[in-house]
């Protein structure tokens, strides 16, 4: 679906007026942005890899406009340690690999500027016009079939703004969104189904050879 085809559906069920003496039609727009972002953020559902650049002399960056979800960063000799914040500090210090990211600030070291790779969920950009879909990446890279998730979303938060009585001024859309506890609704749906899709690891198995080093004669094992 498109911004517009989004945009008039929640329009057209609500009464709402798109007209030259009163639009709402700016006011539904920016709750689809919302509503995007706000499933994005809950499920995850599309993740990208970036070019992040960060500053000279910066021992904490603020991502808040950037980063949902900060999943692995990687620079030219590979991926970065992840790092708990008491430990990063330690790290920048001595010069060591590795990052730590505690939502929205992000630590790098060694310190400097350099260009990473971020591979995570990041802050969708805004629709400017009405043939963008959901479904691109850049503004939010929602399968189609998640499409209608955006649309309760909005019915719920218009629904409070008209005091739409039918619906319990939204109420009856809230539930449908993200359920009677907050935690379930169409959310959990496209968070199963996003589960569903990612490709199941095996259980990492252990190394002996690498935790006790070179075995010379493996025959020594096994009798002959």
């Amino acid at each position: 679906m498109t911004r517009d085809q989004i945009s008039q559906r929640i329009m057209y069920t609500l009464g709402l007026q798109d007209d030259t003496t009163f639009s709402e039609t700016q006011y539904v727009q920016d709750l689809i942005f919302e509503g995007i972002t706000d499933l994005v953020a809950r499920t995850r559902a599309y993740t990208r890899v970036i070019n992040l650049v960060t500053s000279a002399d910066t021992a904490v960056h603020d991502m808040s406009s950037q980063i949902i979800a900060l999943l692995d960063l990687a620079d030219g000799a590979g991926f970065l340690d992840r790092l708990s914040r008491e430990d990063i500090e330690s790290a920048q210090n001595q010069s060591v690999r590795g990052y730590c990211y505690e939502e929205p600030l992000l630590w790098v070291s060694p310190l400097g500027a350099k260009t990473l790779r971020a591979f995570g969920v990041f802050r969708p950009s805004k629709m400017t016009l009405g043939t963008q879909s959901p479904s691109d990446p850049t503004y939010g890279g929602l399968a189609e079939e998640f499409h209608p998730t955006i649309i309760s979303y909005c019915l719920w938060k218009a629904g409070e703004y008209v005091q739409h009585e039918a619906s319990g001024n939204g109420e009856k859309w809230r539930i449908q969104y993200e359920g009677q506890d907050g935690m379930s609704g169409e959310v959990s749906k496209v968070k199963r189904i996003l589960n569903k899709r990612a490709t199941p690891g095996g259980a990492r198995r252990r190394r002996p050879l690498r935790t006790v080093g070179h075995v010379d004669d493996l025959s020594y094992y096994t009798g002959g």
